[in-house]
């Protein structure tokens, strides 16, 4: 058996396993796995601590830190990794079977009103938290269907030598997914990080 790893394995719950005993917060949705795809999924948060806007703003913007120093209030982080089993005959390989596993982390900001909380400020939290989940929601959906095409991709190489499928694999996986990476930015460019979908903490508006 050949196998081909974009990134090292990450050990993460399965979404039809322990996280889903665990429903996931409003704003996200539970997603098909594409036939082939195997998806392991987590929500993770982060405290936020204040009782008035001003201070969960702040808060806010500290975030979480990606791996480029940038902050953001919520992130979604992903790697894709896939197997693969050939067939011999003589000196030629087919692919057998392939397996992508998408590994898929979501962090968003959790924030407990304290006793006495303004009503407009709980509101104004729902409101934001959920259009924050709901972009973090595309960021999801666009792995999925990334890791469908390059399922199909890795299934769809023809026989070959045995000695060039593993580099005809990587010739076709790689592409797609600096595409996929590209196509996650782009999102988020088009997107304003979500502030076009309403993930815009307003702190000095009525909600």
């Amino acid at each position: 058996m050949l196998s081909v790893r974009t990134a090292p394995l990450l050990t993460l719950c399965a979404l039809l396993g322990a996280c889903a005993r665990h429903p996931l917060p409003p704003g996200l949705e539970a997603l098909p796995a594409p036939a082939g795809v195997i998806v392991e999924e987590r929500v993770e948060t982060y405290a936020i601590v204040g009782d008035d806007r001003a201070t969960i703003g702040a808060a806010l913007r500290a975030g979480v830190t990606d791996a480029n120093g940038r902050r953001f209030a919520g992130y979604h982080s992903w790697t894709i990794t896939w197997r693969y089993e050939t067939r011999a005959e003589f000196a030629h390989c087919s692919i057998a079977r392939v397996t992508v596993t998408l590994a898929s982390t979501v962090t968003l900001p959790l924030w407990t009103p304290p006793p006495g909380a303004d009503s407009g400020l709980v509101a104004e939290w729902d409101r934001y938290r959920r259009a924050l989940a709901a972009h973090e929601q595309g960021h999801r959906a666009l792995t999925y269907a990334g890791a469908a095409r390059i399922r199909r991709a890795i299934e769809g190489i023809g026989d070959q030598s045995c000695a060039f499928i593993g580099a005809s694999v990587r010739s076709v996986a790689e592409p797609l997914l600096a595409a996929l990476r590209a196509e996650d930015a782009r999102y988020d460019l088009e997107t304003r990080h979500g502030a076009t979908q309403g993930a815009t903490w307003r702190p000095g508006a009525a909600p």
